[in-house]
């Protein structure tokens, strides 16, 4: 049962996304590097696997403010993944839990916000 949705939402989602998406590669490109190490990437891996996800994260950006926003699936896609990185975070690199600026734990009303932008566009 399609709802409407306030403009905020998905917008709101898309400011997210297009940050996540610039921000790594922009003013934390080695820490970001260092982290997929860590996570167990390979260094021949690293770097692409970096520009992949941020350029994922910038086509979740622009969806977010296009028509895109429109469809379940779209949002079913960004639950997976952002479930996906959760996964990955927790089991290798779980220090992340006791952070004391909570970057797993948000992630927590991230997806509560896209399962329901998702059943939404049902």
């Amino acid at each position: 049962m399609k709802q409407a949705i306030p403009n905020y939402l998905p917008f709101s989602m898309g400011f997210l996304w297009a940050w996540s998406g610039l921000q790594p590669v922009l003013t934390q490109k080695e820490w970001s590097l260092q982290l997929l190490g860590q996570v167990g990437f390979g260094q021949m891996w690293q770097f692409p696997i970096l520009v992949l996800s941020s350029l994922l994260d910038l086509f979740f950006a622009v969806g977010c403010c296009v028509k895109l926003k429109q469809y379940s699936w779209f949002w079913l896609f960004q639950l997976i993944v952002v479930l996906s990185y959760s996964l990955i975070i927790a089991f290798r690199l779980p220090e992340n839990f006791l952070h004391p600026f909570a970057p797993l734990v948000k992630n927590i009303p991230i997806l509560a916000l896209t399962f329901f932008l998702y059943r939404s566009t049902k």
